[in-house]
C-alpha cells in the first residue's frame, strides 16, 4: 500500500547555523564588508531590523524566523548611475571573486521607464545577501531560518555605512526598550570574550566573516 503520509515541517525542523540573537553580528559584519568594497561609497541613509515567517508549503513553521537586516540610501544617491549601475557590477565581481553562490541576477524595465535590479548571494551558513535596485536602493541581508530567541538576548550592533549609531537613520528602538547601548558590547561569536566599542568603525568586524 502507497504510504501517503506528508511530513509536517514541524516534524522536519530547518537546518539552522544560528539562533535569531546569534545570527546578527555575522550578518551586520557581511554587510559592512560589502560596504567597504563599493568605491566613492556615499553612505547609506538608514538602517533597521526585521523579520519574516518560516514557512513550509503555505505554513509557518513555530520556533523559527527569517531575520532581514535593510540598508538603504537617500532617494537622491538611489537615482545615481554609481548606486542603480556601477555598484551592481562591483558586487557582482565581488561576490563572484569570493566564491559565493548567485540566486538572482536580473534586471527589469518598469510601467515608468526605470530599470530596476536584483543581485543576491546565498553563503553556505545560509545567510543571503541582496543588492537591490528599485525606487531606492539597498543592501538586504537575511539570515534564512533561525531559532527565535527572547528580545532580552539581542546585543546592539551597530550600524554600517555612515548610518550614525543610535541616530535618526538607526531604527532598531524596538529592540532595545530601554534606549540604544551606549557602553562596550560583547558580541556573542566572539571566542576571547573581549569587549567592543558600539560606536567604533564596523570595520572592526571584518574577522567574524
Amino acid at each position: 500500500m502507497k504510504d501517503d503520509t506528508v511530513e509536517s515541517p514541524m516534524e522536519s525542523p530547518p537546518e539552522t547555523v544560528y539562533t535569531q540573537a546569534q545570527a546578527y553580528a555575522p550578518m551586520e559584519a557581511l554587510a559592512a564588508a560589502t560596504a567597504a568594497a563599493l568605491p566613492d561609497f556615499p553612505g547609506f541613509e538608514r538602517r533597521s531590523w526585521g523579520e519574516m515567517p518560516c514557512s513550509h508549503d503555505g505554513i509557518d513553521i513555530p520556533g523559527y524566523t527569517n531575520i532581514e537586516i535593510r540598508y538603504r540610501f537617500s532617494l537622491a544617491h538611489s537615482g545615481s548611475e554609481l548606486v542603480r549601475e556601477h555598484y551592481v557590477q562591483v558586487l557582482r565581481e565581488h561576490w563572484g571573486g569570493l566564491g559565493y553562490a548567485f540566486t538572482e541576477d536580473s534586471e527589469d524595465l518598469d510601467p515608468d521607464g526605470r530599470i530596476d535590479r536584483n543581485l543576491a548571494v546565498t553563503l553556505k551558513d545560509g545567510i543571503t545577501l541582496w543588492y537591490r535596485v528599485w525606487g531606492y536602493v539597498g543592501l538586504l541581508v537575511q539570515s534564512g531560518p533561525v531559532t527565535i530567541s527572547d528580545v532580552d538576548e539581542f546585543q546592539y550592533i551597530p550600524p554600517t555605512g555612515g548610518v550614525t549609531p543610535g541616530g535618526i537613520g538607526d531604527l532598531v528602538n524596538r529592540y532595545f526598550p530601554d534606549g540604544i547601548p551606549t557602553g562596550p558590547v560583547v558580541l556573542p561569536c566572539e571566542g576571547d570574550g573581549l569587549a567592543v566599542d558600539p560606536f567604533d568603525s564596523p570595520v572592526t568586524y571584518d574577522d567574524q566573516l
